[in-house]
């Protein structure tokens, strides 16, 4: 009995000790922790910035690129009068106002000089544009200091950001030039950057509470969700405001900001956007970004203790775990009397752990269910809205080609139908192309008769390219089966036809022609393929398919560059830079071999080599 007791007595001490090292370690733990949760939160914060800088550098973008479509318009050699370009262009002005989404209202002419010559203004109630006064607009040449340094030397999309009554705004400029290439004058399109920062930035999630701002090289604020934030020092103009708030941390953000082009840091200050703002421990990053002249700094702020609640709540519950478990023990000492009472309650605790490392687990497998429903959601919404997009091109496209028919003795009507369905075509191209690639879908794949399979896709293909076009087939038949899916197929086969026709459309003195070719693999290409892929060691049979055009060719620098996504050489509204990504990816997919064959001058071939089964 004294045996048992002792033993019992030595294994109640071992526990308590390990109890406390385990407390010791839990607070040294939690520290660790913390530390890492929160440089991995400032990581997240970074790549954050990073995303969003990049996300204004490129909204930008798009609203210069549609300010110089807008100013393409041949209408505009009537600058002198207004009224003129107003009649002539009313529709493209209507177009171009309505997608800046509120974001601008004014726009107008300045003549080489910086003479402001007329204005326009747009009312988003009437969607209507009409014939601003000179005087309405002279704000927003006065109060951008950035107007004479464009005029000098224009070679940026837009000046720096100003202020007007506490509103931020940047003026775009394009250019306006004669038919001899001298500048006949500026558009001018004033952007408000509040608008902006609602269409962009104001439903900005980072999973914590935090919000996106940007600043200016003074450190005045440019865009912030609070209206009363815009416009203000962070610094001199908050202590005007709040003269008993702390602002030493603030200061030293500012100055880490002005010497490093990015970076993340740890500091207190207040939400801005409350109406009583509280001090807060902040964890922040930030990015500094150029947006023509504007020189910007993204930073994205999130509550330091909120991203740490979840790790002090796990100590807490694992603390009071640890002390229920030294208080169950300081019980079983009083109650236990022999040895394998002990075993018993041992192998209960082990249990115990057991099941709460099945919970965790548990509890993992559940977070990652629902991330992975959050994209399957996302999947789902794009292609619901392809499919919409789908739905309502196919009729423009049928109704347009007939129309063609029908029209076909009108040169002018004929052309801007050709237009219409071009556009149509490619916008239908360009949603297959993302529902291919934003759709997760089951691989369905199916022997087929490699020659058959190209003779109906090409079939299919043909029908919808101009009938000026010469597409010639050399298809030799029962050259063996092929398992894929249908749909990639045309989706290759019509990525590829499309792309020469493209190529083709530029000839000069000659007819655009393709020509479509199927036959046995050369021993080399054979070889090749074995060599590349151990699992075709076994196939004995490969067919070619070539599909060639009498283009210009492809310049030696570009032929690496082509397959890469979004590349292009075309104009914005004739090539999205899917097609022959798409053709790569399929490739991949089923371990194809793809080549090309191009000089400038001479016309581009593409080989797609598959393995096939005899048909005996």
């Amino acid at each position: 009995m004294k045996r048992t007791n002792r033993i019992v007595n030595i294994m109640i001490a071992a526990m308590i000790v390990f109890i406390v090292v385990s407390v010791f370690f839990a607070i040294r733990g939690f520290s660790v922790i913390r530390k890492t949760t929160t440089a991995s939160g400032q990581d997240f914060l970074l790549q954050s910035t990073e995303y969003v800088g990049k996300v204004i550098q490129l909204s930008m973008k798009n609203r210069h690129q549609a300010l110089n479509y807008l100013a393409i318009d041949g209408n505009l050699k009537n600058s002198d009068d207004p009224a003129t370009y107003l009649k002539n262009s009313s529709s493209s002005l209507n177009t171009f106002f309505e997608s800046l989404n509120n974001e601008a209202d004014a726009l107008f002419y300045m003549e080489p000089d910086g003479t402001p010559l007329y204005a326009f203004h747009w009312d988003s109630k009437k969607k209507q544009v009409s014939i601003a006064d000179i005087q309405t607009i002279r704000p927003f040449i006065s109060h951008d200091l950035s107007l004479n340094q464009l005029l000098a030397k224009p070679t940026a999309q837009n000046g720096d950001s100003y202020f007007i009554d506490k509103k931020a705004y940047v003026n775009f400029y394009q250019e306006i030039k004669t038919s001899s290439g001298a500048i006949d004058g500026y558009l001018i399109l004033p952007l408000n950057l509040e608008a902006f920062y609602k269409n962009f930035l104001q439903d900005f999630e980072v999973d914590y509470k935090g919000y996106p701002m940007i600043k200016d090289r003074s450190m005045t604020v440019v865009m912030h969700p609070v209206k009363q934030q815009v416009g203000l020092d962070i610094i001199n103009d908050r202590e005007k405001l709040y003269p008993d708030f702390d602002y030493s941390d603030l200061k030293r953000l500012e100055k880490y900001q002005l010497n490093h082009s990015s970076g993340k840091l740890t500091y207190k200050s207040y939400w801005w956007d409350e109406d009583t703002p509280t001090e807060v421990l902040k964890i922040s990053a930030f990015e500094w970004i150029d947006v023509g002249l504007a020189h910007w700094v993204v930073a994205i702020n999130a509550d330091y203790n909120e991203r740490n609640d979840d790790i002090i709540n796990f100590v807490i519950v694992l603390s009071f775990l640890l002390v229920l478990l030294l208080l169950l023990i300081i019980i079983c000492s009083l109650f236990i009397h022999n040895f394998r009472k002990k075993e018993t309650i041992e192998a209960e605790n082990r249990q115990l752990i057991e099941k709460q490392k099945q919970q965790k687990i548990q509890h993992q497998l559940e977070l990652e269910l629902y991330q992975r429903n959050k994209m399957e959601t996302v999947g789902l919404l794009t292609t619901s809205i392809v499919h919409d997009m789908n739905n309502f091109l196919t009729p423009i496209i049928g109704n347009t080609q007939l129309l063609l028919e029908e029209h076909g003795e009108d040169p002018v009507l004929e052309a801007d139908l050709e237009e219409i369905l071009h556009s149509a075509q490619k916008g239908k191209q360009l949603s297959s192309n993302v529902l291919r690639f934003s759709k997760p879908q089951k691989s369905v794949q199916e022997w087929m008769d490699i020659s058959a399979a190209i003779g109906v896709a090409t079939h299919l293909i043909g029908e919808i390219i101009p009938k000026k076009v010469q597409l010639t087939l050399s298809i030799q038949e029962n050259l063996g089966t092929t398992k894929l899916e249908e749909i990639d197929l045309q989706n290759l086969i019509y990525n590829l036809i499309t792309n020469a026709y493209q190529a083709t459309k530029d000839n000069r003195n000659k007819p655009q022609k393709i020509q479509v070719t199927v036959a046995p693999a050369t021993k080399e290409i054979a070889d090749l393929l074995k060599t590349d892929n151990h699992r075709m060691n076994h196939v004995d049979n490969f067919v070619t398919l070539e599909i060639s055009d009498n283009g210009p060719g492809i310049p030696s620098a570009l032929k690496e560059k082509i397959f890469e996504p979004f590349f292009t050489t075309k104009s914005a509204d004739e090539g999205t830079g899917l097609g022959l990504f798409a053709v790569t990816s399929i490739v991949n997919k089923y371990e194809w071999h793809l080549s090309l064959d191009s000089k400038e001058g001479s016309g581009t071939s593409f080989f797609i080599t598959f393995p096939v089964r005899s048909c005996k």
